[in-house]
């Protein structure tokens, strides 16, 4: 069984409309001129979400996340359903699964591997049955590492090795949502996550890239373990032997140190200036080094645009019913070139050496 597609632009329910993100994937909806429906605990607060999107008569649907039936009920009538949660691995199970119920697609804005693991593994079948297409794991990096990798990994000889990092330009905060999910997942953040070898996810120390230079840098950085999420979806479409994700080992140093009474005293937005780099260097097994490098304007705002595309082709019905990889689901290349409007722009060259 497969959706039936909407022939008018898509209706795309929103849970967790009322955050940072939030507020950028409805300016997106409203700039596409896509129908809205709001959905939350909370129905003067999602108005005032609306209001401030320039969304005033957009639909409002109050549903708890701890009610299904509820949750199923906002959902029915939707094309396809965005949740921009903060913490996924303890609250997003709710919304994908009501979801699913009630025959939407369905993305998200989650950045962590453990729940984009559990996405893979426990809702494909759900998904294929009620004949919605599943793609979660849509952040700048997590998205953007998964498509550069499948175009970087088409240069070179299989199978290929893969290391994948995130690098801000401005050296800013995020916002507090962001913190409250890596709290939620500090353990992933203190031992890495898992990392791909040899045809098995793994976890534990992965040293076979300690540095790494970063780009418009002279010298290579040191670098630790990072749970990236397109680490799970690669392997996927890919001819790689190794994929991990790494990030400076200073940064990594800092979120691993993350308690709850530090996040409370964070201001809620983020820094104002999130230019930022994703980085996947790829080396061949015939020796050739390729770099896939996507430059970005601001990760909330970035994430939310690539939410709402992947809503946008969701709901023309173009990938095939389950859980899939970004790379599964779209044609990588044209869905990279559709975010260069808005300042998100890639390319494809020669890496520097392995430290």
């Amino acid at each position: 069984m497969t959706k039936q597609i909407s022939t008018q632009s898509p209706t795309v329910a929103v849970y967790g409309a009322t955050g940072h993100t939030g507020g950028y994937i409805l300016g997106e909806l409203r700039r596409r001129a896509f129908t809205p429906i709001l959905v939350g605990r909370n129905a003067d607060r999602l108005r005032a979400a609306a209001e401030a999107a320039g969304l005033p008569d957009a639909e409002i649907r109050v549903a708890d996340l701890n009610d299904h039936a509820a949750l199923v009920a906002a959902f029915t009538g939707a094309d396809v359903v965005i949740s921009g949660l903060a913490a996924f691995i303890d609250f997003g199970e709710a919304v994908l699964a009501a979801a699913i119920a009630a025959g939407a697609h369905y993305t998200d804005t989650s950045g962590e591997q453990n729940f984009l693991r559990k996405v893979l593994n426990d809702y494909n079948t759900r998904a294929e049955a009620a004949g919605v297409t599943v793609v979660s794991g849509i952040t700048d990096n997590n998205l953007s590492g998964d498509l550069l990798a499948y175009l970087t990994t088409r240069r070179v000889q299989g199978p290929a090795e893969l290391v994948i990092s995130h690098l801000s330009l401005s050296g800013g905060h995020g916002s507090k949502g962001s913190a409250k999910t890596v709290l939620a997942n500090l353990d992933s953040f203190r031992d890495g996550g898992f990392h791909y070898e040899n045809g098995e996810f793994r976890t534990g120390p992965a040293t076979r890239y300690t540095e790494m230079v970063f780009p418009g840098a002279a010298a290579p950085t040191a670098v630790g373990k990072f749970p990236q999420s397109s680490v799970l979806t690669i392997p996927r479409h890919s001819d790689v032997s190794y994929v991990a994700g790494a990030l400076d080992a200073t940064i990594l140093g800092h979120l691993s140190g993350f308690t709850a009474e530090a996040i409370e005293a964070m201001p809620d937005t983020p820094d104002s200036d999130l230019r930022y780099y994703l980085i996947v260097d790829t080396y061949g097994a015939d020796g050739a080094v390729v770099r896939g490098l996507l430059s970005g304007v601001d990760s909330y705002r970035d994430s939310a645009i690539m939410a709402v595309e992947v809503a946008a082709r969701l709901g023309t019905g173009v990938a095939k019913p389950g859980a899939l990889a970004p790379a599964e689901a779209f044609d990588p290349e044209d869905f990279l070139n559709a975010l260069a409007p808005h300042g998100i722009t890639f390319g494809i060259g020669e890496a520097p050496a392995r430290a």
